[in-house]
Order: structure tokens, then sequence, then C-alpha cells
């Protein structure tokens, strides 16, 4: 019996200059700490290019969009490039394009290049404040580009800066 359900994951590869990570399934908040601690560890070498393919992404929560939004500011800001999008489907473009994340990555038709991918471990948070701090980043990312998500998000950072203070 096939099903059309596919797991949660990202798969990585690198071509020349260019680092490729293509979202499968949900791109949550669930495992956006892998995607994470991957952006951490590309800026730590040599000046690369970022393709996110959304081929295969189904959706993606506001935290995801927000760690998109952090690193193509991050790539700009230190490297002076921009983070590179490819392949997505009008659901993840207008999650995309909605919260303003869009703005921030260039849009590529095509790449011809076949790359060989694997897949990431998933990794989890260490406790639940890293949690509510990564998720708490996220979303003033998202609050830094538009009044709209301010007013969207404003709740969200209000409450997850309470549960950090008790």
């Amino acid at each position: 019996m096939s099903t059309d359900i596919k797991e949660n994951k990202y798969l990585i590869g690198e071509y020349n200059n260019e680092i490729f990570i293509k979202f499968v399934g949900n791109a949550t908040m669930k495992n956006s700490k892998t995607l994470e601690e991957v952006f951490n560890n590309i800026f730590t070498g040599e000046k690369k290019e970022i393709v996110l393919d959304f081929e295969e992404c189904n959706y993606m929560d506001s935290t995801m969009l927000g760690l998109i939004a952090k690193t193509a500011i991050r790539l700009k800001k230190e490297w002076n490039q921009f983070l590179y999008e490819i392949n997505s489907s009008n659901m993840v473009k207008t999650s995309l394009k909605s919260t303003g994340v869009y703005n921030l990555m260039k849009h590529l038709d095509d790449i011809k290049q076949e790359v060989e991918l694997k897949e990431l471990e998933n990794k989890d948070f260490d406790d639940k404040s890293e949690k509510a701090k990564h998720i708490l980043e996220a979303h003033k990312t998202l609050m830094g580009l538009s009044d709209e998500n301010k007013k969207i998000f404003k709740n969200v950072v209000e409450m997850l800066e309470k549960d950090l203070d008790k």
C-alpha cells in the first residue's frame, strides 16, 4: 500500500560554492533546530551560496519563516549575499510573500545541476527554554519585516517573553 505522506526532513548537498538544502514535508518549529544548526555551521566556514529547494515542501510555519528570514538577513550582513529559493509551490510562495520573507531572497527558475543530497539527522531542543528562545527570535525577526507582521505576531512574542521571564 503506497502513501503520499512524506516524512519531514531536510536533504543537503554541495556543488562548487553552493549548498543546496531541500525541504521535504512540513518545515516547522519541531524540525527547525536541525536547520538552524546547519545554517550556523555554514557561517563558520568559507563563504558559500545557499539555495533552498521547496519543491517537496508542503507547509512552513512562522518559526521556520522567521529562521529563513534571520538567515537571509545574516547572509546579506556578513557575506553580502542573498539566500536563493527554487521550486516553491503556491502555498510556500504565499507564506514567504505574506510575511515579507520572499523579499529577502533571490528567486531562481531552475537549476540544471544534479546535486547529490544526503539526509540530515534531526536535532531536538535541549529544553523548553532553548525552544522558547528559538521561537521568540524567529518571531521577532518576522515582526521586523513589516507592520502587518508586528500585529500578527505581537501576542506570540509577548507570551514567549512572559514564559521566559518566569
